[in-house]
């Protein structure tokens, strides 16, 4: 692309920029609207691109949670809905199997459930800790 065909593509506003830069003129529409939305922001940038916050908090970072009053209230809006009547459900669940173990540490006897068991030495829960 040569120059000719790139200043072609300029809108009129852009190449009245382009050419105020070229003939030293800096101030320009941008730089205007840029410093009044500088002014307005919370954060300010200054000349060398550093950003300076400024906080208007009181400089507390802890607040306490003040609770409120409960404004819910049940108006019962699905009553139309009803429970079924169903029968409970059984527990046919067996008992846990246990093994009668001895603890290799203090000799101990006592009955543990069998998922719990596993390889040949078993501790006790005084000798575990």
């Amino acid at each position: 692309m040569s120059m000719k065909d790139f200043v072609e593509l300029l809108t009129p506003e852009q190449k009245e920029a382009l050419l105020s830069a070229l003939s030293g003129s800096v101030e320009t529409n941008e730089t205007k609207n840029s410093e009044e939305v500088h002014s307005d922001a919370k954060d300010s940038i200054t000349e060398d691109f550093q950003v300076k916050k400024q906080n208007n908090l009181n400089k507390k970072r802890k607040e306490a949670v003040q609770a409120s009053v409960n404004t819910w209230k049940d108006t019962g809006e699905d009553r139309h809905i009803e429970t079924p009547n169903a029968s409970i459900t059984p527990r046919n669940r067996a008992k846990p199997k246990t093994k009668s173990v001895k603890c290799h540490v203090c000799g101990k006897t006592s009955n543990v459930r069998s998922s719990l068991v596993y390889g040949e030495y078993y501790r006790c829960d005084s000798c575990i800790g």
